[in-house]
């Protein structure tokens, strides 16, 4: 079994000089670099992470804080499992401990989720995804209620997190965002609300066709009556002033679902090398259809034991529906998938 020296799934309560260790609770279903963002980097100083297996079980995510916790991360859908959470009730159990509770809200993008309206404290995005959708700027973007609880650091971070580490974090990193990326984002934002409704509804018409193909095992969407914490979705995700388009407020789940092919990790290669439409890479949020398998590239690092935490599997492809005509991008599916049951039924008659 492959391994990463960086990921302790185990708590560890002592930091190894006899102190406390301090810690920080994070949903282990998130994009790859999230995960080992915090599995190396904690790691190197000496910071716990304590996984939440399951988002859904808030007494999970209470079982994990102590007096030793810092902050409480979580994505919301998480990426590639779309798996969701109650923003709400997540935020009072933080701010029970005077903890903050952070989200990267990268797939619902602010077309779709305002995630501050519900409690949360810190919002972080990855803007070079839906936000900027061409795929050629690189950006993120932090955003943070004022007053926010914390246990740790000065007043002026309490009261105003986003300057703060504006003027002082991020300008002694070097943080700061090229002109030209800019300019590219600052084009493709203005079309975002649009675009997200777009991209909403071709993947809601490939989930539902996903759910039915036979060479599929399973399909992760929010916006599929069937998947766990839909509810919890059609609370929290809404395209931004609705009424405007459709005179009443409409759920929308955003552009990027993920679907478990039948047979295993050789069948799912199948369907992946038999795209000829749908554009094989590991980025997402493009006006164009992406799709990866996340076992080999976005999360390849975790090693087994940490795809195991997150539950993903080998056999999972993750799909970022672009605008393209749905009938399209589900006539490439069609084809890919008949490739690998074909395969898979002269595989079994061997």
């Amino acid at each position: 079994m492959a391994t990463n020296p960086f990921i302790v799934i185990e708590p560890n309560s002592s930091n190894g000089y006899g102190f406390p260790r301090l810690n920080i609770v994070v949903s282990a279903k998130c994009y790859g670099g999230t995960f080992m963002l915090f599995s190396r980097y904690a790691a190197e100083r000496g910071v716990e992470v304590r996984w939440v297996r399951d988002p859904l079980n808030l007494d999970e995510w209470a079982t994990h804080i102590d007096t030793n916790t810092r902050f409480i991360y979580g994505e919301m859908p998480g990426n590639p499992s779309l798996a969701v959470f109650d923003i709400a009730a997540l935020a009072k159990l933080a701010h029970t401990s005077n903890l903050p509770l952070i989200i990267d809200a990268t797939v619902a993008t602010p077309a779709l989720m305002r995630p501050l309206c519900h409690g949360a404290d810190i919002v972080v995005h990855s803007v070079s995804k839906s936000m900027a959708s061409g795929g050629f700027a690189l950006a993120g973007a932090l955003i943070a209620r004022h007053n926010i609880p914390s246990r740790v650091g000065p007043g002026e971070l309490r009261a105003n997190f986003a300057t703060y580490v504006k003027l002082l974090p991020f300008r002694d990193q070097g943080l700061a965002l090229s002109p030209f990326n800019a300019m590219m984002v600052l084009n493709d934002v203005r079309t975002l609300r649009s675009r997200m409704d777009q991209v909403s509804r071709n993947a809601m018409q490939v989930a539902q066709y996903l759910s039915e193909n036979p060479m599929v095992e399973a399909v992760s969407y929010p916006g599929l009556p069937s998947q766990s914490g839909h509810d919890l979705a059609a609370r929290y995700m809404w395209l931004v002033d609705s009424n405007d388009d459709y005179g009443r407020p409409v759920n929308r789940y955003g552009q990027l679902l993920s679907f478990n092919v039948k047979g295993g990790a050789t069948e799912t290669r199948k369907v992946f090398d038999s795209f000829k439409m749908i554009w094989r890479a590991t980025d997402l949020g493009r006006i164009k259809s992406v799709a990866t398998i996340p076992a080999i590239s976005t999360h390849q690092q975790q090693g087994d034991a940490g795809r195991e935490l997150a539950n993903l599997p080998d056999n999972q492809i993750r799909l970022s529906v672009g605008a393209e005509n749905p009938a399209d991008i589900i006539a490439d599916l069609e084809h890919a998938l008949a490739a690998a049951q074909t395969m898979l039924i002269s595989m079994n008659a061997s």
